[in-house]
């Protein structure tokens, strides 16, 4: 008899053991999918951010598909510019070394952020410090400023573009998109504003006719 409730007590013992192992693993296991959980979420979270970000801000560079001027909430100003590429008239190093010495000679106030080449494409990312360098490094009428400052200047609106309510006026001298950091509110020459994008206007405007959005 003691031996049979020594080889009970060991079978009891073992299955113990067994239920503590296999109870571990099941902790484990939810410990890990819960960290997991936890992982998936905060990605998820910054993803959504990322797509809010640019929702607010009204695209990325890598979004367009034509020559864009973007101003930021702060009066920042960026230009994509995406021209036909033909290495056969051009190639690549010298448009490259053209450029970074046009960017020098603007002792800082214009930066190269990316030159890319791509499917018979050349595409150039750019920051300005001025609207005034936006003019002069595409040799086009350019004004980004608050309707204020650019009637001080001598710049004139027509009565709809005054009675719209804006505060800031984008004006060009070329076809290109503009990108605002607000709503548009009213435009003046060969201007579109984009269907699905309140902030992005599409302007047509060629041979120097002046074009502009108020925001």
């Amino acid at each position: 008899m003691p031996q049979t409730k020594r080889h009970y007590s060991n079978n009891q013992t073992k299955k113990k053991r067994k239920k503590k192992k296999k109870n571990a693993r099941i902790i484990f296991i939810r410990k890990l999918l819960l960290s997991l959980g936890l992982l998936l979420s905060i990605v998820l979270i910054f993803l959504g951010i990322y797509q809010i970000y640019n929702a607010l801000a009204g695209g990325t560079s890598s979004d367009f598909t034509v020559t864009t001027i973007t101003v930021g909430r702060k009066g920042n100003i960026s230009e994509t510019i995406i021209e036909e590429f033909n290495p056969g008239f051009y190639d690549e190093a010298s448009l490259r070394t053209d450029i970074e010495n046009r960017v020098a000679a603007s002792e800082g106030r214009i930066s190269m952020k990316d030159l890319d080449f791509d499917d018979g494409q050349a595409w150039l990312e750019l920051e300005y410090e001025s609207d005034d360098d936006v003019a002069a490094f595409n040799d086009e009428v350019f004004y980004a400023d608050t309707i204020d400052n650019l009637l001080s200047q001598g710049v004139s609106f027509d009565s709809g573009a005054i009675k719209a309510g804006g505060s800031h006026a984008v004006i060009v001298s070329e076809p290109l998109d503009i990108l605002c950091p607000k709503k548009i509110l009213y435009t003046g020459g060969s201007v579109t504003i984009d269907p699905e994008n309140p902030k992005l206007a599409h302007c047509t405007t060629e041979e120097g006719n002046i074009a502009f959005v108020i925001y």
